[in-house]
């Protein structure tokens, strides 16, 4: 396999989890334990050539979980190994976002049979002290990203389950930050994906014009999720006060989750958008935010 790296600032940082939130769980008939999986195209619902899908681990108030942003990232190699090089070493569009990996000195990548997607990875990438949740997350955050960097590029298909096989300098039974046995065949688990994840527009999106749709995907058992956009206060500092508020209808995709959209008319400025789910005294549970500026 042919190597890749990327010599792109490094983020380093870890949060505490909590246990993954109950979702709506599909049928589990040839599944084991609660690892619960779903076709790449479940989440991968944007497909583009020019970017390229990069999950994040993002704290949501309630636990840690998994969060993806498209990129730009360089030309060259295959695209596997680019998302992969970027997920450990570039830093995320979103100052929320982080990830526990160190940046790899070498990456690689190959397409199998039944779609199964094995990543070759250089040990050095596994330089951080991580918890069994920690590690099994992370690990996550690197099948999550190779499938739908997979998937992007049109190598695997979207309606269908998939697999990576993650070997560590060639070679199978690694332990990854010392907690998760590597080398056999893994999915996306579900419940690893942020209950609530805006997916449009990025954080820092300039939008030119009078309007600005934002979308996005819950695994959520509800049927609506409320949203604030915030606008930018001028005393200097990085605060909003409530713009306008409302609720939005949660449309089931057809898999584990849903998709919600609004449209909103916003004069020229600085905004905070936040989806979330309401809870008890006024709780934003599952929030997820996004800066944009309008001109």
């Amino acid at each position: 396999m042919a190597a890749l790296g990327l010599l792109l600032p490094t983020l380093a940082a870890c949060t505490s989890l909590s246990s993954p939130r109950p979702t709506a769980a599909p049928s589990t008939e040839g599944q084991s334990g609660s690892a619960l999986s779903q076709p790449t195209g479940a989440a991968e619902s944007v497909a583009s050539t020019s970017q390229v899908p990069v999950y994040w681990l993002g704290g949501t108030g309630g636990g840690t979980y998994l969060f993806r942003e498209y990129r730009v990232l360089p030309a060259g190699g295959d695209s596997v190994s680019t998302a992969v090089s970027a997920m450990m070493s570039a830093k995320p569009l979103d100052p929320d976002y982080y990830t526990p990996w160190r940046p790899a000195s070498s990456v690689g990548s190959a397409i199998g049979d039944n779609n199964t997607v094995t990543v070759d990875i250089s040990s050095d990438a596994f330089g951080a002290q991580l918890s069994p949740d920690q590690a099994d997350l992370a690990v996550q955050q690197l099948v999550y990203t190779a499938t739908g960097a997979a998937a992007n590029a049109g190598l695997i298909p979207t309606d269908q389950q998939s697999r990576v096989i993650i070997l560590v300098d060639g070679h199978t039974q690694y332990r990854a930050f010392g907690q998760v046995t590597l080398g056999d065949p893994m999915s996306r688990k579900i419940e690893r994906a942020a209950p609530i994840w805006v997916l449009d527009p990025q954080d820092g999106t300039v939008v030119t014009g009078s309007s600005v749709r934002a979308s996005g995907r819950a695994t959520s058992v509800v049927s609506s999720v409320d949203w604030e956009i915030g606008r930018a206060t001028n005393d200097g500092q990085d605060s909003y006060r409530r713009y306008r508020s409302g609720s939005v209808a949660l449309r089931p995709d057809g898999t584990t989750g849903a998709t919600f959209s609004i449209s909103e008319k916003l004069p020229p400025g600085n905004y905070r958008l936040t989806f979330f789910e309401p809870g008890d005294g006024g709780a934003r549970r599952w929030a997820d935010s996004k800066t944009i500026t309008m001109r």
